[in-house]
């Protein structure tokens, strides 16, 4: 163990600098991980030498590892460390100041949030009943838009907008839309589109699932009328 203050030569830091490119040669040529697990190790390894100017064998991180996973089984693994692991990072003053009695976001982060929010798409990938009723529109031939923004009182990102109808398809899963009631906001939006101008077709998961392109077709019918 290096004592406190203690600070390597250029030599020495050169042969460990070695050592680990071979051990991460024979890492990489077994298999034992991917790409970014590669580059994720290359980069910790370089933020410790430059902190503390020494790494780790690989032995010594086997045996931290299996301390840790341990620690993890009994629940002795702190928040700072779930937040380290989950990668969320861990600010102890935001921890201390995020939650404070009379703690009040300004007008000017709201709205700068509001707009950011408006032109980032969520989720970032479709889901599998969105994607169904796009192939079901290009089959039919319209032109639409996915995640398009409202711009409502409660504004947000509808799933399909189809210019040509003025219509607003969305997609609403069982679970997160609560089948068969709705969501609260679900109503208050429609409402909201339809004084607008819009048109709002509402496809529950479960008839998706089970309907095709001429089921589709006779629904998209009824919601333009």
């Amino acid at each position: 163990m290096f004592q406190k203050g203690y600070k390597q030569t250029k030599k020495q830091k050169e042969k460990i600098g070695r050592a680990n490119s071979k051990k991460m040669k024979e890492y990489w040529a077994n298999k034992r991980a991917t790409k970014k697990q590669i580059k994720a190790l290359i980069e910790s390894t370089q933020r410790r030498k430059e902190k503390f100017g020494y790494v780790n064998s690989p032995k010594t991180r086997e045996k931290l590892s299996e301390i840790q996973k341990n620690k993890w089984a009994k629940g002795e693994v702190t928040e700072k460390q779930r937040a380290t692991l989950f990668k969320k990072g861990y600010d102890e003053k935001r921890v201390k100041t995020q939650f404070k009695d009379g703690h009040e976001v300004s007008e000017k982060t709201r709205l700068a949030v509001k707009k950011n929010r408006a032109t980032q798409i969520f989720p970032k990938e479709d889901t599998k009943i969105e994607v169904k009723i796009q192939m079901f529109l290009k089959e039919l031939g319209y032109e639409f838009f996915t995640h398009q923004h409202m711009n409502i009182k409660h504004s947000y990102q509808c799933d399909i907008l189809i210019p040509a109808l003025n219509l607003v398809v969305e997609c609403d899963g069982d679970y997160w839309h609560k089948y068969p009631i709705g969501l609260e906001k679900d109503h208050i939006r429609t409402k909201e589109l339809i004084e607008k101008g819009f048109k709002v077709l509402r496809l529950w998961e479960k008839e998706i699932k089970e309907m095709d392109v001429n089921d589709f077709k006779e629904k998209l019918r009824r919601g333009r009328d």
